[in-house]
């Protein structure tokens, strides 16, 4: 398979140690072409650094990550024009104006578009005359944002892109991400704590937990789940089969937290002995997805 053909984003079987602890364990994850994927995960759940190890800025201890078919540890110059990356701080060059920043880095950049980089600057009201450091560190990131989408990339790496930035600005920084997605099949992985931002432009959405993926899946698999409180004795309980559920977790003593759509409650009851009583819980997506974080 040529690299061209490949898949932009494939992981398979890695895992990553710090200082004996283990981060990343024996994680998969594999995007399509014009997918944007959504990741999600506790304070410390390994979404950075699964990042890092995509862009080859951490080598892995063990599996197979790749860009386009290429070792992400030895990405080919032809590879890296490929990818924008915004990373978690902005790691800009203080000491340059915006503009003097985007002439350097766009010299890197064979698809580099001045044009665009000026437009969205405006658009996104950050100076390019003012010098990196004067910036506030919404208006940095903003920056960064530019930076990464000028480079016209096919692969858009986002590590928490929103965080600084105020909810007009994120906004526009969606449609931007849409326009330019539909525009010319763009692949986006995001790394957010703001759920709500992502069902506006994501096609799925993945879990970290316990160094692997928990559930991946298209943003339509969610739209139809809630959460469910199963009550009941202990035995009947831990015998029960949840068939039906998404996802099952022993919340206390006589007590289980389902995650499954709210039209197959009553397959579920079916299911169940008696004496177990099921109640919806009211919650968001965010809630929802919690469940597999926990």
């Amino acid at each position: 398979m040529q690299p061209h053909d490949a898949a932009p984003v494939s992981v398979r079987n890695v895992s990553k140690s710090f200082h004996g602890r283990r981060v990343l364990d024996d994680l998969s994850l594999q995007v399509e072409r014009g997918s944007v994927v959504g990741l999600l995960g506790a304070n410390g759940s390994g979404k950075t650094t699964l990042l890092r190890i995509l862009l080859g800025l951490l080598p892995r201890d063990s599996g197979v990550a790749e860009i386009y078919g290429a070792n992400a540890d030895k990405l080919p110059p032809e590879t890296r024009t490929r990818i924008g990356y915004v990373p978690q701080s902005s790691q800009l060059f203080a000491w340059l104006t915006g503009r003097s920043m985007l002439r350097y880095v766009g010299s890197f950049y064979p698809n580099y578009d001045h044009e665009y980089a000026q437009s969205v600057a405006e658009r996104l009201q950050v100076s390019l005359k003012t010098g990196i450091e004067a910036l506030s560190p919404g208006q940095q990131q903003r920056l960064s944002i530019v930076r990464a989408l000028a480079t016209r990339p096919e692969v858009l790496v986002l590590d928490e892109p929103m965080a600084a930035l105020d909810p007009a600005a994120r906004l526009f920084v969606i449609e931007e991400l849409l326009r330019e997605q539909r525009s010319r099949e763009l692949t986006i992985i995001v790394s957010s704590h703001i759920v709500h931002d992502l069902q506006r432009y994501c096609t799925h959405l993945a879990v970290v937990k316990g160094g692997r993926i928990a559930i991946h899946e298209r943003m339509e698999f969610f739209a139809g789940l809630v959460r469910i409180l199963a009550r009941g004795e202990e035995p009947q309980l831990a015998s029960a089969v949840f068939a039906e559920a998404a996802h099952v977790r022993a919340s206390n003593p006589g007590e289980r937290t389902l995650v499954a759509a709210r039209d197959s409650m009553a397959a579920i009851e079916r299911e169940l002995s008696q004496g177990i009583t099921l109640q919806p819980v009211e919650g968001d997506l965010e809630a929802v997805l919690s469940e597999w974080m926990r």
